[in-house]
């Protein structure tokens, strides 16, 4: 006890005897030892959390924080996310996922992993159809675009008449990420998706509804079945085509004339009625494709004799018999033509050019033959015809820059500002960095004439000391002090102290005027 009590008295000693900045120095260093490794021990007990489960129905995540109440699982909750300690992340949700009730929002193909004996057909095909649903809401609700997703299907009952067999039916309800929309392509390949993972189910039957009630997959085949655009397709598709003719020919004409020295505009009418044209020709000449020939030869030969026919009893008739022969024959040709035909079947795709408008427009001053040459490589590049009534017009006009000058002005004026700017912002930063080591060097000059102060003052300290020994070693003693005397010699110091302290430099030229006296 004796030891710590002299060590603490020794330090206290030590700390006495140190100057003011010193004991400034010191405990700032202190201080930001103390509080660095508080921030340091804050940093290496503080718990990361990372996401366990997000976006999923009330009643599961109910489930899932009683759950983690029961294990005694820190956790916090962050909108529609549970969140969990990061290192125990992967072993918390493997221990949810082994608890068959968590969670049970959906569920695909796992409903046969616990499979019971004893299971009827019907009972079979529900659990399919429910594990078929849960496959594809998690394949559709995996979509960056989706957040949640629902499939509900309609599977005819197996017939052995192929003529009475009746089609699937599938209906999709997706709900999507904020202000996010579906373009019908992807409306599509949802389609499609359903559509290929259920037996007997054509894209026609399969809607697709969103969370505020659209039926986006309203007439979305028919349009490519007829082979009709729509009103929206058509218009993109004209002003794909405008805009590219545009830019074929504006790139072709500024290499001769210069960047914004040519101002294309083109306007296409489109057919895009749909037609089906069946053509049948007859060829001239005929083909034999049969020839049948019949001949037949008869021959006949006729006789006649002699003979009595009684006509009664008394006469009779004799008739005398003549032979004749004839012959007979007959031919007949019968030849069957091949008339040779062709069918010829055409489909017009929608999207026909009917008609163009082209104008061109230069700047400056073209002659008739420049205007003309402009023309042919125009015509040339976009395929105009006279026959279909197509316009084109070439005209040489000076443009107005004025607009093009004051917006380079303006920018250029930016620019210049944006450099003031920045060497506002580095002559600060300069003038901060100088105010900076004026001030350090200021203080530095304040420590360092506080320094000399402090050591004048201890001198002066230290030879007031001595002066007062002086002094009182000077005084004669004639007799044993007593008490009165020793209060008298104390008051003498304190007054002469008093006195050094509130005019030093009278004391220091007195004490140099006693120093020169001394030399002498």
């Amino acid at each position: 006890m004796n030891k710590l009590l002299n060590i603490f008295k020794s330090v206290g000693d030590k700390w006495g005897n140190l100057s003011k900045s010193k004991k400034v120095s010191i405990i700032v260093l202190l201080t930001g030892i103390i509080l660095s490794s508080i921030i340091i021990g804050i940093y290496l007990n503080r718990v990361e959390y990372d996401v366990l489960f997000s976006n999923l129905e009330p009643q599961d995540s109910a489930k899932i924080i009683e759950k983690l109440k029961e294990d005694k699982i820190q956790y916090k909750i962050d909108g529609n996310s549970i969140l969990v300690p990061k290192d125990k992340v992967e072993e918390i949700r493997l221990s949810i996922f082994s608890d068959t009730n968590l969670p049970s929002s959906i569920k695909g193909f796992e409903l046969f992993d616990n499979n019971k004996f004893g299971v009827t057909d019907t009972e079979a095909k529900i659990m399919y159809q429910r594990a078929l649903e849960g496959e594809l809401a998690r394949t559709i609700q995996g979509f960056e675009e989706i957040e949640k997703a629902r499939v509900h299907l309609v599977l005819p009952e197996e017939s052995v008449f192929t003529r009475d067999e009746e089609k699937a039916r599938a209906s999709v309800t997706i709900k999507l990420k904020g202000n996010t929309k579906l373009t019908q392509e992807q409306v599509k390949a949802i389609i499609s998706l359903v559509s290929s993972s259920v037996k007997n189910l054509p894209k026609e039957n399969v809607e697709v509804v969103d969370n505020n009630m659209n039926l986006l997959s309203e007439n979305i085949f028919e349009s490519e079945q007829n082979g009709i655009l729509t009103s929206n397709k058509q218009h993109e598709f004209k002003k794909q085509f405008e805009m590219d003719l545009q830019n074929d020919v504006k790139n072709m004409l500024e290499k001769v004339f210069g960047k914004d020295k040519v101002t294309v505009k083109i306007n296409a009418d489109l057919d895009f009625d749909s037609r089906q044209i069946t053509t049948l020709k007859y060829d001239k000449d005929s083909i034999i494709r049969s020839q049948q020939k019949i001949k037949e030869t008869s021959n006949d030969t006729n006789s006649q004799g002699s003979g009595s026919s009684p006509i009664d009893n008394n006469m009779s008739n004799t008739i005398q018999g003549n032979n004749q022969s004839s012959t007979s024959s007959r031919e007949e040709e019968i030849t069957n033509y091949e008339i040779g035909q062709t069918e010829e079947k055409i489909i017009k795709a929608p999207g026909e050019i009917k008609r163009l408008s082209v104008s061109v427009v230069i700047d400056g001053n073209l002659n008739e033959l420049e205007k003309q040459s402009i023309k042919n490589i125009v015509v040339a590049a976009t395929g105009l015809s006279e026959e279909r009534g197509d316009v084109i017009n070439i005209e040489s006009i000076t443009f107005n820059d004025e607009f093009k000058k004051k917006i380079q002005a303006d920018l250029e004026e930016m620019k210049k500002q944006e450099e003031l700017i920045k060497k506002r912002k580095m002559y600060i930063m300069i003038g901060e960095a100088v105010a900076g080591l004026i001030v350090l060097f200021i203080i530095y000059l304040a420590l360092r004439k506080k320094r000399k102060i402090e050591d004048l003052q201890i001198e002066q300290q230290n030879n007031i000391d001595v002066l007062i020994g002086d002094v009182l070693q000077k005084q004669p003693i004639a007799y044993e002090p007593v008490l009165e005397d020793m209060e008298q010699n104390m008051n003498l110091e304190k007054e002469i102290r008093n006195y050094a302290s509130t005019k030093p430099e009278q004391v220091v030229e007195l004490i140099k005027t006693w120093l020169a006296e001394d030399e002498r």
